[in-house]
């Protein structure tokens, strides 16, 4: 099954290769009898051979990647069954943290020296005098800095706030180093002295000086968008930091944090291949201002964030074929190995090692303004014309940011309720920032009326206009006085009109900017509802307000009064 299962893989990673707009290929795959959690990887800097440490549900594995095309299980550490286990390297060696109630595994302290031959381990399950009496069992999560500083998160001491070792001089015997706010964090990431906490429960991503090991001082805070922080990773810079919240839907993040004290959201980022299916983001990391991101059933997704305000996909390799959301999927992925390989965790499926040719994006940014007022336009809609998905609209003061994977020549169309659409053809190019500015003429009303067979106006009627090119609809209503106001292109369009106490009318009609249109009803009750007439529910019915069906024919006194249909 797990053979048939990679060959699919396989097959799907070639044919998004061929298409040209991704860039992430399968190279081995290894399967296990357990689920999958995080994945960390290691390079022997004697030998330069990869490895892989991956956490099994019952255990640690550990992965030679010397042929990356035939990832090969070297040793399996078997620890207690837990769903949460993470990994980290310092040196030669290995730490993993296991979270599950009841566990005791504590830290697991791996020395990978001897790999491909042997290698050595223990669990330590010390007693921090500073923290209390009880061991230290579980740990959620766990980072090691430039300086050879652990930070333990989620522990079961100190309600879950970091704990701080120390492994720069004796890396096989972690000593205790202090300890943070006993604030619950979930995930950490640390540079240059400064932590970045991911506090789940407040929903808030909260930075700490942390050079003095004894007092954790709060430098600024932020709440993320779904208020889930799950983790987070700093740019290469330190100018910005990429956040996750564990939620259907929910985005990865990005920050300008150059001021802790007034930290600014800059972009949001889903696939936009599941927009709104329930999609749920874990883990973002940052290699050379590219995130990879485990997205569970949305697999491995690389998207470029040198401009952070400006994040755009450029690679994905899917490891999970079932259906949208929930926690299924790609767990982990690391991106750190010097052979640029990428390393999968799925959960139910194994470890995937990936290719991937990192690619700029081509990106397309600019200013929409009124041509006559020169005045900023809010929500215009860009769209490239490309088969790869692609989004933009312009903020309150008319700036977009978007773009695409691919180069090419494209058009690129500007659309908005009130304004005349523009299509502009440009050239895109791969690591390339275009400017486009771009300025709409704003429609011209048109002057609409309904009226009966008198020609007298008829007040609360409705217009609905489909345009017979693109088929986009617009629909209207009257002013107090009966008038329309009609914003459209001109063009032929279908046009249906309603108003209660009259018949429903289809007719296709021309709009020409400043010539004024108008629409005869005759009076009847007709209600197919294409238009809302303000109805009122009222009775009793069991299930349902209403249900719309084609009535049976009927009669009165031997007349039809109403025609059925077969």
């Amino acid at each position: 099954m797990h053979k048939l299962y990679t060959l699919l893989l396989l097959l799907f990673s070639l044919s998004i290769n061929l298409n040209g707009q991704f860039n992430m290929s399968l190279l081995s795959q290894v399967s296990y009898n357990a689920n999958l959690s995080d994945i960390w990887g290691w390079a022997d800097p004697d030998t330069g051979v990869e490895y892989a440490i991956v956490g099994v549900n019952n255990g640690v594995s550990i992965v030679s990647l010397e042929d990356p095309t035939n990832a090969t299980e070297l040793f399996f550490i078997p620890g207690e069954n837990s769903t949460w286990r993470d990994i980290k390297t310092w040196g030669d060696y290995a730490y993993v943290t296991t979270d599950q109630g009841g566990t005791t595994d504590g830290l697991l302290v791996i020395d990978m020296s001897d790999l491909p031959n042997d290698i050595q381990y223990y669990n330590w399950n010390p007693v921090f005098p500073a923290l209390g009496n009880d061991e230290l069992n579980t740990c959620h999560n766990i980072y090691i800095d430039e300086f050879g500083y652990i930070y333990l998160s989620g522990c079961n001491l100190n309600s879950g706030g970091i704990i701080y070792l120390d492994v720069n001089n004796t890396p096989y015997y972690p000593e205790y180093a202090g300890a943070g706010l006993p604030i619950y964090a979930h995930d950490v990431y640390t540079r240059d002295n400064k932590t970045y906490c991911s506090e789940i429960y407040a929903g808030e991503l909260s930075i700490y000086d942390v050079t003095d090991k004894s007092e954790t001082t709060l430098l600024g805070f932020t709440e993320t968008p779904y208020s889930f922080t799950h983790n987070a990773w700093l740019s290469d810079d330190g100018n910005a930091v990429y956040t996750t919240d564990e939620l259907a839907n929910a985005p990865v993040a990005s920050y300008d944090i150059s001021d802790f004290q007034d930290i600014q959201l800059l972009d949001e980022y889903r696939p936009l291949t599941s927009v709104g299916a329930d999609v749920i983001p874990h883990n973002v990391h940052v290699w050379n201002d590219f995130l990879i991101i485990s997205y569970y059933t949305d697999g491995g997704r690389i998207v470029d964030a040198a401009n952070p305000d400006n994040l755009i996909e450029v690679g994905n390799f899917d490891t999970f074929l079932g259906g949208d959301g929930g926690f299924s999927g790609a767990w982990g992925a690391y991106p750190f190995l010097p052979s640029g390989n990428v390393l999968l965790t799925d959960i139910g499926n194994g470890l995937y090692v990936c290719g991937a040719d990192y690619i700029r994006a081509c990106y397309l940014e600019g200013v929409v303004t009124d041509a006559t007022t020169t005045n900023p336009i809010f929500n215009v809609d860009i769209q490239i014309a490309s088969t790869e998905l692609n989004e933009g609209s312009t903020a309150s003061n008319g700036s977009y940011k978007t773009g695409l994977a691919t180069a090419g020549n494209y058009d690129v169309t500007f659309s908005h309720p009130n304004y005349i659409s523009q299509t502009i053809n440009i050239d895109l190019e791969n690591g390339e920032l275009t400017e486009l500015d771009v300025q709409l003429q704003p429609k011209e009303a048109i002057q609409g009326i309904v009226v009966d067979v008198t020609t007298t106006t008829i007040t609360n009627s409705h217009l609905s206009l489909e345009n017979n090119t693109n088929g986009e609809v617009i629909t209207y209503s009257s002013n107090l006085s009966g008038d329309i106001q009609i914003f459209a292109e001109p063009g032929t369009y279908t046009a249906t009109v309603g108003a209660w106490g009259y018949r429903t009318i289809q007719e296709e009609v021309t709009i020409e900017q400043g010539v004024p249109v108008q629409f005869t009803l005759l009076e009847g009750y007709e209600d197919d509802f294409t238009f809302d007439f303000d109805w009122t529910k009222g009775g009793s019915a069991s299930t349902g307000d209403f249900e719309r069906v084609v009535p049976l024919e009927s009669t009165f006194m031997n007349q039809s009064t109403c025609l059925g249909e077969d």
